[in-house]
């Protein structure tokens, strides 16, 4: 379903989860940013900005699990766009955003620019998350077969990238391929997945 109403709390709460995920020995993106509270930030405003610009969507009422992504054609509208813009200069100063463009592109080029280059259609999928109390339930495969639904209604890929080995393992485990891994370094790798169309 898609979310109508968001509680603050409940960006928040995903931020939460997203800035304290333990990576174990692995660097994941929060090494571009300051601290743990600024990648919560800047996650938080994400979901908002998914939010207003109708991308946001749950398991149910209850929120086991979000999910936001973009369809072919849906344009990002400016009201929403101010909210990622806004998530990132409260998280990050100017040098650190720099340096984090320029890490991530050291690690070449993605899957999802591949595909705009070649001008093929694809849903990219920018955030998943099950909040602490409803995790191990199954709810992840749930709120990624959202995105796979509408990917196979649109007959169109379903892209997604992570920045993690062990959330990418979890992401094939749920049906999705491992196109290929982005080296960035001193900050980790990124994970390029895709889920093609039944």
């Amino acid at each position: 379903m898609k979310v109508t109403t968001l509680d603050t709390q409940v960006a928040e709460q995903i931020g939460h989860a997203f800035g304290y995920y333990d990576y174990g020995e692995e660097v994941g993106m929060g090494a571009f940013y300051r601290s743990k509270d600024a990648v919560a930030t800047y996650i938080a405003g994400y979901v908002r900005m998914a939010f207003e610009g109708g991308m946001l969507y749950a398991t149910s009422e209850r929120g086991e699990g979000y999910i936001a992504y973009k369809v072919p054609g849906q344009k990002l509208k400016l009201r929403a766009g101010m909210q990622l813009v806004k998530a990132l200069f409260h998280s990050m100063s100017l040098k650190e955003l720099i340096r984090m463009g320029q890490g991530v592109s050291k690690g070449g080029t993605s899957l999802q620019d591949r595909m705009k280059k070649e001008k093929k259609p694809y849903i990219f999928v920018g955030m998943v998350c099950v909040p602490e109390q409803y995790q191990g339930q199954g709810y992840m495969r749930k709120v990624m077969e959202l995105a796979y639904a509408e990917g196979n209604r649109l007959q169109v890929p379903v892209l997604l990238e992570t920045d993690a080995k062990s959330k990418c393992d979890k992401y094939m485990h749920l049906g999705m391929q491992l196109d290929g891994i982005r080296d960035l370094g001193k900050y980790g790798k990124l994970y390029d997945l895709v889920k093609y169309p039944d």
